[in-house]
């Protein structure tokens, strides 16, 4: 028994020491596992967004908010086969509203995103992208308001701003307070004008026009 003690005892401080050893390598790991996850991580200005077609297809938003009043927008594509190229709109107004809808109604959906100024006036603007039968993805043209618009005879007359922008029946219409000459900002005083757009293949490419 005597000499069986000293055995034994050899034995414990040999699997002592084992695990005193074993402890650091352990520790260094963990640490360079946090670091791993720490340089992976998504910056908290990105916010992203799946939105599925109803042909299946997966178009991903991603919003880069640059600050208060300015964003970037990537629209990605995820599973066209002909495409993996990202659109981009930057330095826009922040993000509104977004919709998946079949305006022309030819059975592949389109992705269309409202902003809108931050300034008093919070002036809308749409942007559209439309699938080609689930093979790509191209921007859809919509027209600037231009001076001559905003005329008497034009088909923004009187418009400052303050409208919302709303899709039924396979329509976008955009709904805004009619200034007249005058009027402050606070207080337009020709009631309401609506304008409807329809989705329209041109030559080249989708047109986003007005109807009325």
């Amino acid at each position: 028994m005597k000499s069986f003690l000293p055995v034994l005892l050899f034995i414990i401080l040999f699997w002592s020491c084992k695990q005193e050893k074993s402890a650091p390598s352990s520790e260094k790991q963990s640490t360079e596992n946090s670091i791993t996850i720490a340089d992976t991580e998504i910056s908290d200005d990105l916010d992203g967004t799946v939105f599925k077609t109803s042909t299946g297809k997966s178009i991903e938003l991603i919003t880069d908010q640059k600050s208060s009043s300015l964003n970037d927008l990537k629209i990605i594509p995820l599973d066209f086969s002909n495409t993996k190229d990202t659109l981009k709109i930057e330095d826009c107004d922040p993000l509104q509203n977004s919709w998946i809808q079949d305006l022309d109604q030819n059975g592949f959906d389109e992705l269309y995103l409202i902003t809108a100024s931050a300034g008093s006036g919070s002036y809308a603007k749409i942007y559209g992208y439309a699938s080609n039968q689930d093979l790509s993805m191209t921007p859809i043209h919509v027209p600037e308001i231009s001076d001559k618009d905003l005329l008497a005879d034009g088909d923004y007359y009187g418009y400052m701003g303050h409208d919302s922008i709303y899709i039924a029946n396979n329509k976008i219409y955009r709904k805004y307070p009619v200034y007249k000459e005058g009027d402050p900002n606070c207080c337009p005083s020709g009631g309401d004008k609506t304008l409807s757009y329809t989705l329209q293949q041109g030559e080249a490419s989708w047109i986003l026009k007005i109807e009325n």
